[in-house]
């Protein structure tokens, strides 16, 4: 999964989305929903069920819109205890929530693998809006509202996410973060053999599909990747590859290509690509563009 970037339309004291890959964590800037995914050995409130027959309650459930400067951010609290949090991308951050009604302003948790994360301040407003106060720390919770706090608006009662996105648990966000970290190798060595290449042409004048003749150590096969070099028939380009060998893990490929200087003198030129899934399939060949000298990337596979 691209990373999901950082939504700039937000001004810094209102929400923002941090990201990493279908990893949803939502941060309100001093005061915000950061480190979801960092739980705190706590004890639990005593807390109002999420299903009592309570008007209260009943009102918090369903769908919740924060809008500001063009951009937008929402969440679902579902009958069950869950939670949903997204923005405009592709994928839910999935928590469970519990309320206490026996305090004034009422308390909010945000729990993570069973264990509380956030303690939260709401109310609702005259008209209707769903106000939430936060602060910096995860082991207390801010005693009243300030100017600060978030104030949404109820869009729906649904309390399903919409068939275009994705839900991701904390096992989840766990396994995409232990992906990403086996992926880093793989972009690490893919794109050293590539800037090798340059190097070796430089000195030898020839592409090479000898791993150990790049002199970079390399092993061709790891926990994660197999690595694996395929030089062109016409020998005008090389393609470096670190094909994943676990399920759940993108693979990646280098080209380094044969360009003309302007003043007609052979010189080379690299891309990075990635795979746009998962993948175990060894890439294709790059494609040639209406451009000759120039390739891109194999279809499948996005520049990186």
């Amino acid at each position: 999964m691209t990373t999901p970037e950082k939504n700039s339309n937000l001004p810094p004291w209102k929400w923002d989305l941090i990201g990493a890959g279908s990893t949803v964590v939502l941060a309100l800037a001093g005061f915000g929903f950061w480190n979801l995914l960092n739980p705190k050995n706590l004890q639990f409130l005593s807390v109002a069920s999420a299903t009592p027959e309570n008007s209260v309650a009943k009102k918090l459930i369903g769908q919740w819109e924060l809008q500001d400067a063009g951009a937008s951010l929402k969440l679902i609290f579902t009958p069950e205890g869950k939670l949903y949090i997204w923005d405009r991308i592709a994928a839910a951050s999935e928590a469970r929530y519990q309320i206490d009604l026996n305090f004034q302003p009422k308390h909010l948790d945000v729990l993570r693998g069973g264990q509380i994360t956030r303690r939260l301040l709401f109310d609702f407003t005259a008209n209707g809006q769903l106000r939430l106060e936060l602060n910096n720390s995860d082991t207390s919770r801010p005693t009243s509202f300030t100017s600060k706090a978030g104030l949404f608006r109820k869009v729906s009662e649904q309390t399903t996410l919409p068939p275009n996105v994705k839900a991701t648990s904390p096992e989840d966000e766990a396994k995409d973060q232990i992906n990403k970290a086996r992926q880093s190798e793989a972009k690490q060595y893919v794109g050293s053999m590539n800037r090798a290449q340059q190097a070796f042409y430089a000195e030898q004048a020839r592409f090479t599909s000898i791993l150990e003749e790049l002199g970079m150590g390399i092993k061709s096969e790891t926990e994660n990747y197999s690595y694996s070099i395929v030089l062109s028939h016409d020998k005008r380009f090389v393609q470096s590859i670190g094909l994943a060998k676990r399920d759940g893990l993108k693979s990646y490929t280098g080209i380094v290509y044969l360009v003309k200087s302007s003043g007609g003198e052979q010189m080379t030129s690299a891309i990075f690509c990635e795979s746009n899934q998962p993948s175990k399939e060894l890439p294709e060949t790059p494609v040639v563009t209406n451009n000759t000298d120039k390739l891109e990337c194999p279809l499948g596979y996005s520049s990186y």
